[in-house]
């Protein structure tokens, strides 16, 4: 019997696991309902497949496994495929596509949602390349070009960019109007805090302050998407301001009012408008259940609520082929709305649907994979699943196990994972090194031991692209010539300038509203005698708007508003550096709906900021150690991985360890943390942690609870070197 390196009884396990049993028992009985109709690669089905495709041009048997040919293969009928951590999953969704249209089956009903623009980019370029001249029958065009042409037919990308499409493309069929502005979260914030303002709620208290935007906004969201109601949500997640329930109850209410009323769309409108659509407009539900025949879903267990309705609405004919993929041992997104139980009740939503199983791991050594194994077995609920390497399969190398490492503090912590670079540095470039931390601020002492000893690194995270100051400033402009109705917008320009307040914003807007969107009010004496601004500002943007080019529009905005960043941004220099990718992608657009479109569902993934100087492009330049929070390290993979702060009460996370599925999400957050190594997988801990939150000092449980013999353990070089105990920790 295999023993633990440390007294898992020393933990404590949140009670109210016996009040999550019915809702277990729910789940654990879909399981099996689905595991009973699990498919097997069965070599004579998979040569019947192919064997009947006689025009197949892909040889899908060369390079697929068995499983992922039958995964690529089975498209007559709803499918879950648990797609293991590094299992290839993308390649698989890729073949799909690839057979689905040398099958026959016309691009134009193919339905792909993702949950980034670049996964579905990647799959349609990947099935691209394979189709080049390959398409079979009437499919086949006469030349490459129309081959990619027919490719581009296939409707893919986000759930937010799909549903977007639809609102506009049919909003005369749906009675809504087409010009509206997306309100991003920091935008959502904004709107919600001004509506508090106008409002004038009376949130004075002894007893508790007002909650500040952003918590009203993620409240709201949050209820909206888990299909919970306010007062539940805040008496379950936020007791402290439960005297405020009414008040935050009735702000809701307003903000969505405030929305329709000026054409304004959050993230969360855009699919839940779509849905409700469903439901209630045969009509529109008809035409996308015949238009969408063939439906692919990549990183189901992300899915929230609205998302899985809005699949099922599609999907709910029989003949609608629908292919679900992920892995729901990466369930690790509940703070954004996800729901882990969609990928659990896959076969109570479809009871005839079938499971397919991606368990051969092409990222890890069998080493490393038994470790991850082991880690799978400690998650409570899930489907069975063993990954596994063909290299362990055929006897060879395994690798080096896991190595964890506790270090006195903090500094000495970053000081080894330090070291460890330094000497592995010989053999590996320094990209191929990544920091792994459960919370952006576990990565300031190794941040600051690589600047002292010249360690390269970038960090992800930080303020995104969209929600830098000066990039929603400039966007604002933007938004008002396409939406004058946009106050928000209207808002944050007017308050750029000296003299104009919010109450003379709010005039001002009015003003502009009342007068059918003209810009006119701009020029009423008594506002202009509020600010010297307002004049340039009408030339501005009357001389924008007759400007078709969104390049040159910008220009006209940048001109305008640089003098203005000078006067309020000490660092209006740097600042400006990013409006150069602001011009780019205007390069890329021909109106301004598209680009602030984009801009909002799909901007720039620039989370990476380098230290030092901008990327240049060299292979040098990019060579640099990254440092990741693990939710945005997932679907990365690296060759060394180091996991930090392995403290519990840091990881897991201190407010986790009272709730059940807290506590099960963060064991997948560290299982995907430790699913990120391709060869070794460093795993280290300070012996406390302190701060306001409390006094932490005993290793993670996730390190505990697993055998002994699954890692090995090394002693610190630090003060404690000298005891000749192998148990020193």
């Amino acid at each position: 019997m295999n023993t633990t390196i440390f007294d898992t009884r020393d933990y404590s396990y949140p009670q109210n696991f016996v009040d999550m049993k019915p809702k277990l028992e729910r789940l654990s009985q879909a399981i099996k309902k689905l595991e009973a109709n699990l498919i097997d690669a069965d070599s004579e089905l998979l040569s019947q497949r192919l064997s009947a495709d006689l025009g197949l041009t892909v040889d899908y048997a060369r390079e697929l496994n068995p499983n992922q040919l039958l995964a690529a293969t089975t498209i007559a009928s709803k499918v879950l495929v648990i797609a293991g951590a590094g299992s290839g999953k993308t390649k698989t969704l890729t073949y799909r596509t690839s057979y689905l249209v040398e099958n026959g089956v016309p691009p134009s009903q193919i339905l792909l949602l993702t949950f980034t623009r670049k996964a579905a980019n990647e799959i349609k370029s990947r099935a691209k390349t394979l189709l080049a001249g390959s398409l079979p029958n009437d499919n086949r065009p006469d030349d490459s070009s129309n081959n990619s042409k027919a490719l581009n037919d296939i409707a893919s990308g986000t759930f937010h960019s799909f549903c977007n499409m639809l609102l506009r493309q049919y909003s005369g069929l749906l009675g809504i109007n087409p010009r509206f502005t997306i309100l991003d979260t920091a935008d959502a914030e904004d709107a919600i805090d001004l509506i508090n303002k106008e409002k004038k709620y009376p949130t004075q208290t002894n007893k508790q302050a007002f909650p500040r935007k952003k918590t009203l906004q993620n409240i709201i969201s949050t209820s909206r998407n888990r299909r919970v109601p306010i007062r539940d949500l805040i008496e379950s997640n936020y007791p402290d301001i439960a005297i405020h329930i009414p008040i935050i109850e009735q702000l809701a209410i307003d903000f969505h009012d405030y929305k329709r009323a000026n054409h304004l769309y959050d993230f969360d409108d855009i699919i839940s408008q779509v849905v409700r659509h469903l439901k209630t407009n045969d009509k529109f539900r008809q035409l996308l259940q015949k238009t969408y025949r063939y439906i692919m879903v990549d990183e189901y267990q992300d899915t929230n609520i609205p998302q899985k309705q809005l699949i099922d609405l599609i999907c709910a004919p029989a003949t609608v082929s629908l292919m679900v993929v992920g892995d729901d041992n990466q369930s690790i997104y509940a703070f954004r709305g996800a729901n882990y139980e969609n990928i659990l009740l896959f076969g109570e939503t479809y009871p005839e649907a079938k499971l397919i199983k991606l368990e051969q791991n092409y990222r890890s050594t069998p080493a490393v994979l038994d470790y991850i194994n082991a880690l799978s077995e400690q998650i409570t609920l899930g489907y069975q699943k063993q990954l596994y390497s063909e290299a362990a399969t055929k006897g060879g190398f395994e690798g080096q196990k896991p190595t964890f490492c506790r270090l006195s503090d903090e500094s000495k912590e970053a000081k080894y994972i330090a070291d460890n670079i330094i000497k592995l540095k010989s053999e590996y470039d320094y990209d191929d090194f990544a920091v792994l931390c459960r919370t952006s601020f576990q990565s300031n002492y190794v941040q600051l031991e690589f600047m002292e000893r010249n360690i390269p690194f970038i960090v992800v995270g930080g303020i995104r692209f969209i929600e830098r100051r000066h990039i929603k400033d400039v966007l604002a402009f933007v938004k008002v010539l396409y939406n004058p109705n946009d106050t928000i917008s209207w808002h944050r320009i007017l308050t750029l300038f000296k003299g104009v307040g919010a109450v003379t914003a709010t005039r001002l807007t009015q003003a502009i509203n009342a007068d059918n969107n003209s810009f006119e009010p701009l020029l009423i004496p008594s506002f202009t005698k509020k600010s010297p601004q307002l004049e340039p500002l009408y030339t501005l943007l009357s001389k924008a708007d007759q400007v078709e080019s969104v390049e040159e529009i910008i220009e006209l905005i940048l001109e305008f508003y640089i003098p203005i960043l000078k006067f309020i941004e000490d660092n209006w220099r740097e600042r400006t550096e990013d409006f150069r990718v602001l011009k780019n992608l205007a390069q890329e657009h021909n109106s301004l709906d598209k680009f602030l479109e984009n801009l909002a569902l799909d901007p720039p993934n620039d989370s990476v900021s380098a230290m030092g100087q901008p990327d240049d492009g060299s292979s040098e330049d990019r060579d640099k150690v990254t440092i990741s929070t693990i939710h945005s390290a997932k679907g990365l993979e690296w060759p060394i991985v180091f996991v930090n702060s392995l403290v519990d009460g840091m990881t897991p996370h201190y407010r986790s360890l009272a709730n059940f599925e807290e506590l099960e999400e963060e064991r997948k957050l560290f299982y995907v943390a430790c699913s990120r190594a391709k060869t070794r997988l460093y795993l280290t801990a300070p012996d406390y942690f302190s701060s306001y939150s409390g006094y932490f000092d005993k290793v993670s449980r996730f390190i505990a609870e697993l055998p002994a013999d699954k890692v090995m353990v090394e002693k610190a070089k630090n003060s404690m070197e000298e005891s000749d105990d192998p148990v020193w920790w």
